[in-house]
């Protein structure tokens, strides 16, 4: 999506509020509500830190022990109602942001048109339908854990997407399908200042209900463009003209893993059952990359039960990327450049964490959580901690310990 489509898409939005707000007939119908998470981190690595977004600079463990930044947000929302067919929504979330700031960010500024019962449409900023918890991703409180396992939903690190969404439901004999199918792009900054674009971002999804039962399947293709790997293929490039072997593998490496026009496409099934005094959910998410990114297979399973106000539950989760070896350019001068390669196609990010967490609802719309994760690298694996030191030992294994304040108005 260009950036005169994106504006013409905010100046629609601001349209459609700015209308609703001057009707001749009164005020729309206006809610505000609210969220939030405040959480303290630990992480017993001393040479790397522990994240739960791809976005985050640092967190916990090597930075500091202890830390806010992994599960901390706080987000406010506006609905208003302008005729019984249109609707908006404004929704401004601050969290850590890539260059280390809390700067609000709107994660949602959509107009909803509800052309039927089963039918809408809606354009703006929406929440990037890529896992089942997409659209509560950032409101703990309605969340079982204190965080969505990190081997899974941190393979995708956007949030939001700016186009249009269709939305169908339809009924067969007992079973509601909820048809989802999303155009659009979005951009974000990186922790090293450069930007990522994902340009277009198309999705369809089925999410299906029967009774306790919810079933979804989701498919989504993004054209993207990650700033901090432009570079590296640059860099193959600039030697793409020494003569004989080392220039003809210099460019074939610069075709091959180049950081823009890159292919992104992922699989994602889900279940959940929930009668109401127990649950089980798990996810699994096959990610297709290209170039430098070469995709992975993430997975959870967790399982709760409810004793009133208390709410014991355990997950095992895992992830595992796909690797490549290069050997690089035949060229000495290339020799850091060829380093970088190998470091980031032959770095398994395999993982698998176990976590034990207890949820306590103390109070109306709002909980207190404690959870302990205990993940195991795998053999000679970063898994996915961030900023490794010199006395980082990959396969190893981390624990972390948070505990959380969520709520709600």
């Amino acid at each position: 999506m260009t950036t005169t489509s994106r504006s013409i898409l905010a100046a629609c939005i601001g349209a459609a509020f700015a209308a609703g707000a001057a009707h001749a007939q009164g005020a729309p119908g206006v809610k505000f509500s609210g969220f939030g998470t405040l959480a303290a981190t630990y992480s017993d690595e001393r040479n790397a830190d522990f994240v739960t977004n791809l976005l985050q600079p640092n967190g916990a463990g090597a930075t500091r022990p202890w830390s806010m930044t992994p599960d901390s947000k706080l987000g406010g929302q506006l609905d208003a109602t302008f005729t019984e067919r249109l609707t908006g929504t404004l929704q401004l979330v601050s969290q850590q942001r890539a260059d280390n700031r809390w700067v609000p960010e709107f994660q949602v500024a959509s107009v909803k048109y509800q052309a039927t019962p089963d039918l809408s449409v809606r354009v703006g900023r929406i929440a990037l339908p890529f896992f089942l918890y997409s659209d509560t991703r950032l409101v703990g409180y309605a969340q079982p854990w204190l965080r969505p396992p990190v081997e899974a939903y941190i393979i995708n690190p956007n949030t939001y997407n700016d186009g249009v969404d269709v939305m169908y439901r339809t009924r067969w004999g007992s079973f509601t399908h909820n048809l989802q199918a999303f155009y659009g792009a979005n951009k974000t900054k990186q922790p090293n200042g450069t930007l990522s674009r994902s340009n277009p971002n198309i999705g369809l999804n089925d999410t299906v209900q029967t009774g306790d039962l919810t079933l979804r399947a989701a498919y989504t293709y993004s054209k993207v463009e990650i700033g901090g790997l432009v570079g590296l293929a640059q860099g193959f490039t600039a030697f793409s003209t020494v003569p004989g072997p080392a220039g003809a593998e210099a460019a074939r490496l610069a075709r091959s893993y180049t950081g823009r026009d890159m292919d992104f496409g992922t699989l994602a099934l889900a279940a959940s059952y929930d009668p109401g005094r127990w649950f089980v959910t798990g996810e699994y998410l096959d990610f297709r990359g290209e170039g430098l990114v070469q995709g992975s297979r993430s997975w959870y399973v967790t399982g709760g039960y409810r004793m009133g106000t208390w709410t014991p539950y355990v997950t095992y989760a895992g992830s595992k990327n796909r690797t490549r070896n290069e050997s690089g350019i035949p060229f000495a001068p290339a020799a850091g450049l060829n380093a970088a390669l190998q470091d980031i196609l032959g770095n398994p990010q395999k993982q698998n964490t176990l976590s034990l967490g207890l949820r306590w609802d103390f109070a109306p719309n709002m909980d207190l959580k404690a959870q302990y994760d205990r993940i195991e690298l795998g053999a000679n694996a970063q898994g996915r901690l961030i900023n490794p030191r010199p006395g980082f030992v990959r396969g190893g294994n981390v624990n972390v310990f948070a505990v959380s304040y969520d709520f709600v108005f």
